[in-house]
């Protein structure tokens, strides 16, 4: 992953800036079908923090709730999305930031694959991280590496 230097980004138009400080806890690439639909992509990658080590700046974020006690935010004036927000369990509140709104995302490297059951048949990432069913580091991984063929 990243060394623990602060990460800024934002939105497209910049109303939306954001300071994320220290290291991600994790760096996910996820296939689940909210974040599919939420950024129209085959694939999102995220990068997550704690909330408490999260600030914003600029215009207020727009939220939709895709599910029970899960937020979406995104640029009101622009449209970007921006976050999937909500419960990290014993890492309480996390926001977890599309790795394209970071100001320097080549600075941090995906470790795993969510919601792998999820993945569109034709979208094959080739690289040999973990896959899991749902949520990284819970249970065991699927497999390492693309399926074969």
């Amino acid at each position: 992953m990243s060394d623990t230097k602060d990460m800024t980004g934002g939105c497209m138009c910049g109303a939306v800036r954001f300071v994320a400080s220290g290291a991600p806890f994790d760096v996910t690439h996820c296939h689940c079908h909210s974040c599919r639909k939420h950024n129209g992509a085959a694939v999102v990658t995220l990068a997550g923090y704690k909330a408490s080590d999260v600030a914003f700046s600029g215009t207020e974020r727009k939220f939709y709730e895709s599910s029970p006690g899960v937020k979406r935010a995104f640029c009101g004036d622009c449209g970007a999305p921006l976050t999937w927000e909500g419960d990290g369990g014993e890492l309480g509140a996390i926001i977890e930031f599309h790795i394209s709104t970071l100001d320097h995302p080549e600075d941090l490297k995906p470790t795993a694959h969510a919601f792998e059951v999820e993945r569109l048949p034709w979208m094959e990432v080739a690289d040999d991280l973990p896959r899991y069913e749902g949520f990284p580091g819970v249970g065991t991984p699927l497999r390492h590496g693309p399926v074969d063929t």
